[in-house]
């Protein structure tokens, strides 16, 4: 599918001429999280598939993409690159920029660069005879030139705003878009919160957008979710919502940071991993709110917990503090889970800037792939 090819000039043989391309691909890589080849294969492929391409012609091979990636190649395929570029986060202009440097030529330093050289200021006495006293400042002077003008082309560019997880950009979705997936993400946790209080469950449900939202938008979109959702729970939970909006922020951050920047959403076993840790910072949080402001219970179900903790004869802040971190572990797994799912039925230009390992089917097996190393992340 892939036939268009760039290359050096005819008869160079330059090797190394697009190895600042490979270069560039592989620290995007690394900046979001180190998905495997598979997996960035299968994100070029739903891109195709989205834009019309049917699924046989969309499929690219875990080779193929691991060759884009590769140093030492005379000729590369730019579609392809740029495809791969967009699938980790990064834009059509940064890719341009790669290629421009890449093709720019590159000059032959001088072996003897010329520098204006200083006239020595005449001494106040007479020196006794031996080398002239600013002749190694000169050669250290024109070395520091031809460094400086060696150094400024092979500067780095400015990282792509792509894979920021601050600001969570580059998913390719309008403002609109984002605003619209914002505000169902404080309605999702709004109606698990009534859910709960309905049916007396001992769970919160109230975390499920903000779930969403972190992995899919950036932590701090995450947290303004979490934040609208209990600032807008007053009207149905009174006053004593506001204080747990600090929960709330806690796990879209770690949500958010976990995955994007801690590659914790790579493998199934690392997203249970990331759950725990999400669980254990909100109880961190909650524990300290429940005792100071509601003297360890807030009335829901999860009271019920503590007080079978209680029977067993754990002193009160202990059991208070079991009992709502095993309520917060099946609350942020079923949270997070839910909205593993939930993403992988988004718009197919949010879902490839996604850093989490999706519910869907990897790309078929290829014969020969480059290496084990290369496979899918199972750690």
């Amino acid at each position: 599918m892939e036939q268009d090819t760039a290359g050096g000039p005819s008869g160079s043989g330059d090797p190394s001429r697009w190895d600042g391309l490979a270069l560039e691909l592989q620290a995007l890589r690394a900046r979001v999280g180190d998905p495997s080849y598979a997996e960035i294969a299968r994100r070029v492929s739903g891109a195709r598939e989205a834009a019309g391409t049917p699924a046989h012609a969309a499929r690219v091979a875990r080779t193929t993409v691991y060759d884009a990636f590769r140093t030492g190649r005379t000729r590369v395929n730019l579609p392809l690159v740029r495809e791969i570029a967009h699938a980790l986060g990064a834009e059509d202009e940064r890719v341009d920029a790669w290629v421009e440097q890449c093709r720019r030529p590159r000059p032959t330093a001088p072996a003897h660069p010329s520098e204006p050289s200083v006239p020595p200021t005449p001494p106040a006495s007479p020196a006794p005879p031996g080398p002239p006293a600013l002749s190694a400042p000169d050669g250290a002077d024109a070395a520091d030139g031809a460094e400086g003008r060696t150094a400024r082309p092979v500067d780095p560019p400015p990282a792509p705003s792509g894979p920021d997880p601050s600001s969570g950009a580059g998913t390719g979705v309008p403002p609109r878009g984002l605003l619209l997936l914002l505000v169902v993400c404080v309605v999702v946790n709004l109606l698990g919160r009534s859910l709960v209080e309905l049916l007396q469950l001992p769970v919160h449900l109230d975390m499920v957008g903000t779930a969403i939202a972190a992995l899919a938008l950036g932590p701090w979109r995450g947290a303004a979710v979490g934040l609208a959702t209990n600032l807008l729970g007053v009207a149905e939970s009174g006053p004593s919502s506001v204080p747990f909006a600090l929960v709330n922020v806690a796990g879209a951050l770690v949500w958010g940071y976990g995955a994007r920047r801690w590659g914790l959403g790579r493998s199934l076993p690392r997203f249970l991993a990331l759950n725990v840790l999400v669980a254990a910072a909100c109880s961190a949080v909650a524990v300290p709110i429940l005792v100071w402001r509601f003297d360890g219970g807030t009335g829901n179900g999860g009271d019920m917990v503590t007080d079978s903790v209680l029977d067993l004869g754990v002193p009160s802040l202990a059991a208070l503090a079991v009992a709502n971190l095993m309520v917060s572990l099946g609350d942020k797994m079923i949270s997070g889970f839910v909205a593993l799912v939930t993403i992988s039925a988004l718009p197919a230009a949010l879902r490839t800037a996604v850093p989490v390992l999706l519910p869907a089917s990897p790309p078929p097996a290829d014969p020969s792939p480059p290496g084990g190393s290369q496979e899918l992340d199972r750690t």
